[in-house]
């Protein structure tokens, strides 16, 4: 495996071409995996910082409504407690 490699490093160095498309495929690597981190940290710093107030504030929304939902259920069934025990017998 090892000579694979020095024989496509020799053909690099007597190849000006080569070499220079080497070079600057490397600096494009670089470069892309720059901005892509850069690019990444942008999305999750704006994630935490923009969406997820939102989305707690949602949840806390979500459980008033329950609160709500179930304190409406128990006075139905406290008022429907008191008409059957003044029903006339």
């Amino acid at each position: 495996m090892g000579a694979i490699f020095s024989i496509f490093d020799e053909t690099l160095k007597q190849n000006p071409r080569l070499k220079k498309a080497k070079t600057r495929s490397m600096k494009l690597l670089s470069t892309a995996w720059w901005l892509g981190g850069n690019l990444l940290w942008t999305f999750s710093t704006s994630m935490l910082v923009l969406a997820m107030p939102v989305f707690f504030e949602y949840e806390r929304e979500c459980q008033l409504f329950d609160q709500m939902a179930q304190q409406q259920q128990a006075q139905i069934q406290a008022a429907a407690a008191m008409d059957a025990a003044n029903a006339p017998k």
